[in-house]
């Protein structure tokens, strides 16, 4: 979600479950359940500091600042909480519903963090073990000030749920198909997008479209399968709430088999199933 190189095929294994880790084979016949996917645990940044501080900040910890792991972060363009630009802020709430809805619509076990959900922060301090104060304590305040994050978790959370398909007992298999801007994904270094359809026949569910933007600009999607009236949207990271996330039966019907993705946004579609 940073935009680094060379990520696309990474974030296709992932999503469909780390099956290099889990081999989905005769032998071995792992279930994609045993898979635990997540962004941010008990250990390292929360969700918000990692869209927040590219540097840890545990001096409070009494090791000068060496203990904490190296967190792959990044601060959306500016340096912590205090004085962020609105842009910014809008860049890291958008960044952290991609990472929520990612998150959720990968096969696996998913993990959340508690308080992620709320945006909670830990002012940079990625190993607060022992600061029993304001540093490590759920703020719920937080809850109030980020409803919109709160309510597109919960919704997501709902969305994984109410669809088979996405937490299956096995891999996806046969029924996912891996696409890019086009009909084919762009594998190479400079690819920042990746498009995918799940077919839910198998599991009595509806199909599935996920696009993924992770580029800086906009970049227009083409659907592969049906007429582009089939299809509803879902989600659109790149709206703001409460078009983030169009529950039934407040979702858009598409008029062009052509959606234009902003950019560093994440959009979901649904085509019912028939009969």
């Amino acid at each position: 979600m940073r935009g680094d190189p060379g990520m696309i095929g990474a974030m296709m294994q992932r999503l469909y479950g780390s099956s290099d880790l889990f081999p989905d084979d005769v032998v071995n016949a792992y279930h994609a359940y045993q898979s635990v996917n997540y962004v941010t645990s008990h250990d390292g940044f929360t969700l918000w500091d990692l869209l927040t501080y590219e540097t840890k900040r545990n001096t409070a910890n009494g090791h000068d600042n060496s203990d904490g792991p190296a967190d792959i972060s990044w601060n959306s363009g500016f340096e912590g909480e205090d004085g962020a630009p609105p842009d910014v802020i809008a860049l890291r709430k958008r960044q952290a519903k991609n990472l929520l809805c990612l998150l959720f619509l990968a096969n696996g076990t998913p993990m959340l963090r508690a308080g992620d959900e709320f945006l909670q922060t830990q002012g940079g301090n990625n190993n607060p073990y022992n600061q029993d104060n304001e540093t490590s304590w759920l703020d719920w305040n937080r809850l109030e000030s980020h409803a919109d994050v709160f309510r597109f978790a919960r919704l997501m959370i709902a969305f994984r749920k109410a669809h088979p398909s996405l937490c299956r007992s096995r891999f996806w298999r046969e029924d996912v198909r891996w696409h890019g801007t086009g009909p084919a994904v762009d594998l190479s270094d400079d690819s920042r997008s990746l498009a995918f359809s799940l077919s839910g026949a198998s599991q009595g569910d509806d199909d599935l479209y996920v696009m993924v933007n992770a580029y800086s600009e906009p970049l227009p999607f083409t659907i592969p399968d049906g007429a582009a009236s089939e299809w509803l949207r879902i989600v659109d990271t790149g709206c703001l709430s409460p078009d983030d996330f169009r529950e039934s039966p407040h979702a858009v019907p598409l008029t062009s088999a052509r959606y234009v993705v902003g950019p560093r946004s994440v959009v979901v579609l649904q085509r019912p199933r028939r009969g």
